[in-house]
């Protein structure tokens, strides 16, 4: 009897999964001898449903990213998770207009946000290679100065980055609207704020958003040109009532027990060696398997580490990855994005946007720590939770990680303190901490305190080394291909092929040139190299 390729997949994330259940339910099991390896305790990858104050939240991935068309929409609907008793992080507090409180204790009215907020989403929507819709009003004027300035300048920013895009834009818009004159002038019932300071300000906080939403430390180096290939499925964004590991528990399901291994990490992948299975993966309890394909799905900031060759040698691949691959690996651009939960003594927190002075503003809080500076948002987990959750990428994602819980309680206070121009009372007993008083106390006229706080650390974890991929100044789609396509690469032409085909082949988020960054572009990922296989061994599929 002929024996069963072998197929071994790094790693027990989204991608690792689907194609996992794509090879094992395809082939009823009798073409493969199949396991999955994955190097930490648990299953999901960057996916990590937990529970905080006694109500589910996702520490990694949060987002369905359109409903019309999502695989993961389908499998979660199907699947029965879309709806539960329990509280969920469903983030419906932001159906409610949030107040927006500038530095120095200032809300600024919806009618200063609203056309700053239009302007920063028709650029994005041009950036991205969208029509704007018409609208009325102020807006219709801001989309008319963004199409202008993006129909007239658009080709000049090809090799440029997001980010410069953006401050033209913004640029564009404040010379049509002032002439050249008139923005250092004060802003009535704004204090030291100009109007152009203050509405600088205001693009500022929807571009640090932008952030969260890329994983790049500053849309300077996101770049211009990929952002029009980035594709978006339509309808509403939503989260999974009962938490995305129920989509990979839904894909792990079917595969038999043992097939996964847990705390089984890969320290070396060996290829082209000469033995009768190509591929010789080395694990960090000295075991060694032998296996004809290897699917590597690991992050890309854990390929990005295992390119690096020191003094002494190392590397997770031997022989080294082709230049082209790894050439990829180096251009393409991966961050960190963490989430920050806070728990409140009581609801009816509102949702707050947060607009921060210039750094080098004379005016500026000193007592605002820097970590906190570049944080848009921070609002309740659901209109009725305690729970207050706050985004962070880049440095400040880094340095929360480092932070103790009680540095972190009073970043947040002082920040919240000196926007909102509310005093905190701190109690040095080590009893909960006041929040604010006045407008945002609870119903009863009760100061409202932090109990506690939680923070994911996906820059920190060696398993992870961040966030997600974003195509970086420099890099661009087919940096993204290059990261995907097998090796060897075999030239078929001019004679019989001698080498074992697909030796190592990769998977995840950022090997999926048009859906990077995303649980459904992991998804098709897997299910891609999956089929790749299957069609290798011409299997039906």
């Amino acid at each position: 009897m002929a024996k069963k390729a072998r197929i071994v997949i790094i790693g027990a994330g989204m991608a690792g999964l689907t194609a996992a259940n794509k090879l094992y339910t395809s082939s009823n099991n009798t073409m493969f001898e199949l396991s999955v390896v994955e190097g930490g305790s648990r299953i999901g990858g960057r996916i990590n449903t937990s529970e905080f104050s006694s109500e589910k939240i996702e520490m990694g991935a949060t987002w369905i990213h359109g409903i019309g068309g999502s695989p993961l929409y389908k499998i979660a609907k199907e699947n029965g998770s879309l709806v539960s008793d329990e509280p969920w992080e469903c983030m419906d507090s932001t159906i409610d207009k949030p107040k927006t409180f500038a530095e120095g204790g200032f809300e600024i009215q919806p009618s200063i946000v609203e056309p700053i907020s239009g302007l920063f989403n028709a650029l994005m929507e041009l950036a991205q290679g969208k029509e704007i819709s018409q609208s009325d009003g102020d807006l219709a004027h801001i989309h008319e100065i963004a199409t202008r300035f993006c129909s007239s300048s658009r080709n000049g920013f090809n090799g440029s980055s997001v980010g410069s895009f953006l401050k033209s834009g913004f640029d564009a818009y404040w010379d049509s609207i002032t002439n050249g004159g008139g923005g250092e002038n004060g802003v009535n019932g704004y204090g030291k704020w100009s109007r152009k300071s203050l509405e600088e300000a205001i693009f500022t906080m929807f571009s640090n958003t932008q952030r969260t939403y890329t994983s790049a430390d500053d849309l300077s180096t996101l770049d211009f040109a990929a952002e029009s290939e980035y594709q978006m499925f339509p309808g509403e964004e939503i989260t999974i009532a009962k938490g995305y590991l129920s989509v990979i528990h839904h894909l792990a399901s079917v595969l038999p027990q043992g097939l996964i291994q847990l705390n089984r990490k890969v320290t070396k992948v060996e290829w082209q060696s000469n033995e009768e299975r190509p591929v010789k993966l080395h694990f960090s309890d000295g075991s060694i398997v032998y296996a004809d394909h290897v699917i590597v799905t690991v992050s890309l900031g854990v390929l990005k580490a295992g390119i690096e060759i020191g003094e002494e040698g190392g590397g997770l691949f031997s022989p080294p990855l082709d230049d082209f691959k790894s050439d990829a690996i180096n251009r393409l651009g991966y961050g960190v994005v963490n989430k920050l939960f806070v728990e409140m003594s009581q609801r009816n927190f509102p949702s707050l946007q947060l607009v921060f002075d210039r750094e080098d503003s004379e005016f500026r809080f000193v007592k605002i720590p820097w970590w906190m500076r570049r944080t848009a948002t921070i609002a309740p987990i659901h209109s009725n939770s305690k729970v207050l959750l706050s985004w962070f990428a880049g440095k400040e994602a880094l340095e929360l990680e480092k932070l103790t819980d009680e540095e972190i309680i009073d970043g947040v206070l002082t920040t919240v303190s000196c926007l909102t121009g509310k005093e905190v009372k701190k109690d040095t007993a080590k009893t909960p901490r006041p929040l604010i008083n006045g407008s945002l106390n609870d119903d009863d006229g009760e100061v409202m305190t932090i109990t506690k706080v939680l923070t994911s650390k996906w820059g920190s974890d060696p398993l992870f080394r961040g966030s997600y991929s974003y195509v970086a100044v420099g890099s661009s789609g087919d940096d993204i291909d290059a990261l995907a396509e097998p090796l060897p690469k075999i030239n078929k032409k001019g004679g019989q092929v001698k080498v074992h085909e697909l030796q190592v082949m990769f998977a995840g988020e950022a090997t999926h040139r048009t859906h990077y960054s995303t649980t459904h572009g992991a998804y098709y990922s897997g299910l891609r190299e999956a089929n790749r296989l299957l069609m290798h061994y011409k299997c039906d599929f």
